[in-house]
């Protein structure tokens, strides 16, 4: 490996670990970082200069990108020296005519987070059948077993747990099959019906936006224990769907439920006068780059840069594919639901506008208690 690059110590490549570079897929690792690791990357890219960074790992070296010349780099899908580390298939279905009947779903089930306290578990449990409802229709929303399967093959596949993923999948494609056949209108699983594509292939569309669908659920429920803690904001979003989808895309950036972007390099690329050889792994930190110290708005609730410009020339702030689309749509539509019909209070200070917001956030801390509105949402608060 080349000597110009800076390289990590163990303590710090065992931290780096912890936060970026879980085993298996690494959707639904939110954690605490017991290890301050995001504390580490803000003293890396001030040490080396946004330099990036060897990493130790025990079969070779990944690269950490820091600085943002060098993720536009990295991230440009025109370049063939980059490729994703995960076979990313494009869904290539014409989801556009699901969104009303998505948004309808998203809307009912909303409903029932209108009293009481609102905690992770119960509004995480109201999304899925959320998801359930729009990959599958209305035939598998008490199908719990389905998504219990999926976090299941999730964290077999962070533990590389090989054998136990295997039966775990084989019981999970069994359930898939029956509802894809099932094929009900106003579902992904009619859509697919509908087009001219192999059974695996069907399968694997399924599983994927199940999951896509499914990861959603920890930046609603930052997004609404942050409009509690921001009554201006919850104001102005009840009224404004486009400042609603703007604070969820806040939620999102201010803890964002993938921990870094991978690429593995195709050939040997030249990096600040040093080679990196073809094959080796390339990380992207997203929450480094989009809590950036260099970023005015990093440690606060900031919708209005999604709304401004602000974040336009951010690659992070990107529009993203279809599917992010579709989902920030459905999600938009829960959240207002929830808005038009309760006033969120924090429990708690976890999260408060008079303070910087954590770096890290558990979500099982976070709880909002719900009060049924008793006159005309126009009016506000």
């Amino acid at each position: 490996m080349p000597r110009g690059l800076p390289r990590t110590t163990l303590l710090e490549s065992l931290r780096l670990t912890a936060l970026l570079l879980p085993p298996g897929i690494p959707h639904l690792t939110h954690g605490r970082d017991l290890l301050r690791s995001r504390a580490l990357l803000a003293d890396l890219d001030a040490r080396y200069g946004g330099r990036p960074v060897l990493v130790r790992k025990p079969r070779r070296p990944a690269l950490l990108v820091l600085s943002k010349r060098d993720a536009l780099r990295v991230l440009d899908e025109d370049d063939p020296a980059f490729a994703p580390a995960l076979d990313e298939r494009p869904f290539g279905l014409p989801t556009d005519v699901l969104r009303p009947r998505f948004v309808e779903i998203a809307q009912e089930e909303a409903a029932e987070l209108a009293s009481g306290v609102v905690d992770h578990s119960r509004l995480n449990a109201c999304w899925q059948r959320v998801a359930r409802r729009c990959v599958y229709g209305d035939g598998a929303a008490r199908d719990e077993e389905l998504t219990r399967l999926l976090e299941g093959i999730t964290r077999a596949g962070r533990w590389r747990a090989g054998r136990r993923q295997e039966i775990l999948s084989g019981r999970y494609d069994a359930r898939i099959i029956d509802h894809l056949r099932r094929a009900e209108p106003g579902s992904l699983a009619g859509l697919i019906a509908e087009t001219p594509e192999p059974e695996a292939r069907g399968l694997m569309q399924a599983a994927y936006w199940l999951m896509g669908f499914g990861c959603a659920a920890a930046g609603l429920t930052q997004t609404l224990a942050l409009l509690a803690a921001h009554p201006g904001h919850r104001k102005t979003a009840r009224n404004d769907p486009e400042h609603l989808r703007a604070c969820l895309r806040e939620g999102l950036r201010l803890w964002p439920s993938v921990p870094a972007l991978s690429r593995v390099t195709t050939t040997d690329t030249e990096w600040y006068g040093s080679t990196v050889p073809a094959g080796t792994p390339v990380l992207v930190p997203v929450a480094a780059h989009q809590r950036s110290p260099h970023l005015p708005y990093a440690d606060t609730f900031a919708p209005e840069i999604w709304l401004d410009g602000t974040a336009a020339t951010e690659w992070w702030a990107r529009p993203g594919c279809d599917g992010v689309h579709l989902t920030l749509a459905v999600g938009t539509a829960f959240l207002g639901t929830i808005l038009r019909i309760a006033r969120p209070k924090p429990v708690g200070r976890l999260l408060s506008p008079h303070r910087p917001l954590p770096h890290a956030i558990d979500l099982a801390r976070l709880r909002v208690s719900m009060r049924p509105l008793r006159r005309d949402p126009a009016r506000g608060c």
